[in-house]
């Protein structure tokens, strides 16, 4: 099957800049159902994870530290809580330093929130 062999990527700055907001276990299950029916969770392949410099709707793409923009740690938790998204890759998409620690603390904010 063809269809097989195409994936989607969700970047979570684009999502939320598109209007679609995800900061509470509701609003992310609402979210997540309307992609689900509109794309498929099936065709989610990766993850761009990179929080918002710009509000919830703003049209505008502007990457930010996790939990450091409009995003917050909140719906950060909602994606990596998500059994259904386990074992995909997340690439993060955020500002980087020569040294490396933009990503370490990126990665630990985000392992920070791992339930459990």
């Amino acid at each position: 099957d063809d269809k097989a062999r195409v994936g989607v990527c969700m970047d979570t700055c684009h999502i939320f800049a598109a209007g679609y907001d995800y900061r509470t276990p509701e609003l992310y299950a609402a979210t997540m159902a309307q992609f689900d029916s509109t794309v498929g969770l099936d065709r989610l392949k990766v993850l761009h994870l990179n929080d918002s410099k710009n509000p919830l709707g703003s049209h505008k793409d502007r990457h930010d530290h996790i939990g450091d923009g409009e995003i917050g740690l909140e719906g950060f938790r909602q994606f990596v809580n998500d059994p259904r998204l386990a074992g995909l890759p997340g690439i993060l998409e955020t500002e980087k330093d020569d040294a490396g620690d933009n990503d370490r603390r990126n990665i630990a904010t985000l392992r920070s929130l791992i339930d459990g």
